[in-house]
Parts: structure tokens; C-alpha cells; sequence
């Protein structure tokens, strides 16, 4: 996140005056995505056949377009709301907000989500059942029971999603760490070593010099050169290890700085400090790490 400079200057890069504020990012790879949505599916034809075949099993004939419309909107919400809540579980951090703040602002999550999915997949259905030459709602149980039946189901989802999704990011966390060092030696005798950048197949190649500073971005690192960022899917913690002997240090929780890219280090009454950098940029960092840059 961005907050004015002082003085009118150039932008602060900055998470909070608190390195503590930062907010957490789950950032999950589209592998990922597309074997969630596969799943709600699954889930969701398991569950709707089964209410079909139960509707006819004393002989009646029952059409499964309502049973189908019925899962199939109840899903489109359910994955359209998912990024918001894992956006919801990153924001409490129990680490950073306390248990107590975590586990209110889950029981509002819970709320919010079960009525935004009921309300979204009635909406739907109020718009879909007419194509079917039938009105929804005629035959829908009384609000109370509705809203009890619904929401209990809303609540396990959406423990579901926020647990789900913890663990998924601690998993591709440990296999990040686990990744080959970052830093490939030189072709050539006196050659600088670079830093290697995988995008699928393809393979960048950069010079640490290059880089001006480093962000942690969920489970990637974004690291930023003048006119352009490349993300790695690494830790940030890896990647201070492997370019600490080419001068970059750790000046936040979330950030490294490319030390022969500082212009100038400006403390502030909180502690914390302002780092500018030669093309103008000025990324803030945390009282924790004033040492690394020698600040009076």
C-alpha cells in the first residue's frame, strides 16, 4: 500500500506505521483454483443427484433442472465470495490481531457470508427458474427454519474455506523454503551471479544489482527493478539468505533493500524510518531492523 510522502514527496511504500500492521495475502496458484472449483462441483452433484433420487423414489417422475439450478447457484456464489474470504481470514492473522480479535471477526465473517450466499443464490434462482416456466419461492420452508437449515451449512463452509486455506498457505510456504537457492553461478570466470525468475517454462535471468528492493507478496517474493517487477514463487527469508553477501537487508517484516540503491535514511518520531532510493521511491521500514542501516 501507498501513503503520500512527507512533504508532498514521493510516495512511502508502506503496510502501517507499524511493521506489525502489515496485513497478510494469501496468493494461491491457479492449480489451485481450478481443483476448488472442480471440487464445489463434485460436491455439488453428489448432493443434488441425491436429493433428486430421493424426491423419486416413490415412483414419481421429478425433472432434476430444479435440483441442477439449485446446486449450480449455490456454487457460482459460493467461489464468486471465496477470494473475499480468504482475503477476510488473511486480515486476521491471530499473530498479528490477538485470538480474541480473530475469533469476532470469524463469527462476523460467518454471518456475512451465509447471508450474502443465500441471498445471492435466491437472487439467481428468481432469475433462472422463469426459463423454466416455473416461479421460485412458492414452495420455500418459513424464514426461520430456512435461515437455521441454510446457515449451519454456511458455517461449516466457510470454516471450511478460512481452515483450508491456513493450511494450503503454510504447505506452499514449506515448499517455497524447500525451493533450489535463487542465486545461479556465473557462466563465465568473474561473471556476476544472478538471480533466476521461473514464469511456468520460461526462465529470467537478473542481475542482483539490478534489483532496488524486495517485497513479500503471500507466497511469492516481488522483487522490483527500475520500470518493472518480476514475482518468485520463494520466501522471504530464503531470499535474504541467498542475497545477503550481495547487500541487501532486511528493513521490515515484509521487505529487503538493495543497499547500494539508498540514497538516504530518514527516522520518524514512532521509531520507524523512511529508506529513499536513487530513482526517488521511498519505502518505509521498522524500528526492529534500524541496526542493518546504521541509523543515528
Amino acid at each position: 500500500m501507498t501513503q503520500p510522502g512527507t512533504d508532498g514527496g514521493p510516495p512511502v511504500m508502506n503496510g502501517g506505521t507499524d511493521d506489525r500492521a502489515e496485513n497478510r495475502r494469501f496468493r494461491f496458484p491457479l492449480w489451485v483454483w481450478a481443483l476448488y472449483a472442480a471440487g464445489l462441483v463434485l460436491i455439488s452433484a453428489v448432493i443434488g443427484s441425491s436429493y433428486w433420487m430421493e424426491a423419486g423414489r416413490g415412483g414419481a417422475v421429478v425433472p432434476v433442472w430444479p435440483f441442477a439450478v439449485d446446486e449450480v447457484t449455490s456454487i457460482v456464489i459460493v467461489f464468486a465470495v471465496t477470494p473475499l474470504v480468504f482475503a477476510w481470514a488473511a486480515r486476521l492473522d491471530p499473530g498479528r490481531v490477538g485470538w480474541l480479535r480473530a475469533v469476532a471477526g470469524h463469527v462476523a465473517g460467518m454471518v456475512a457470508f451465509g447471508a450474502v450466499h443465500i441471498g445471492g443464490m435466491i437472487a439467481l434462482r428468481k432469475l433462472v427458474y422463469p426459463l423454466f416456466g416455473r416461479d421460485y419461492g412458492a414452495d420455500l420452508m418459513p424464514l426461520a427454519a430456512g435461515l437455521i437449515y441454510e446457515g449451519r451449512k454456511d458455517a461449516l463452509s466457510y470454516l471450511g474455506m478460512v481452515i483450508g486455506a491456513w493450511l494450503l498457505d503454510l504447505a506452499l510456504q514449506r515448499r517455497a523454503a524447500a525451493a533450489a537457492p535463487v542465486l545461479q553461478p556465473a557462466a563465465m570466470a568473474g561473471a556476476p551471479r544472478r538471480i533466476e525468475i521461473r514464469d511456468g517454462a520460461r526462465r529470467v535471468f537478473v542481475d542482483p544489482a539490478e534489483v532496488l528492493w524486495i517485497e513479500a507478496a503471500g507466497n511469492y517474493v516481488e522483487l522490483h527493478l527500475p520500470g518493472r517487477s518480476l514475482l518468485q514463487r520463494q520466501t522471504l527469508a530464503a531470499m535474504e539468505t541467498a542475497l545477503a553477501a550481495e547487500g541487501f537487508l532486511r528493513i521490515h517484516r515484509s521487505r529487503l533493500v538493495n543497499r547500494r540503491h539508498v540514497r538516504a535514511v530518514d527516522s520518524n518520531d514512532s521509531g520507524d524510518f523512511t529508506v529513499t532510493l536513487d530513482d526517488g521511491r521511498q519505502i518505509a521500514g521498522g524500528r526492529r531492523w534500524r541496526a542493518g542501516l546504521q541509523l543515528g
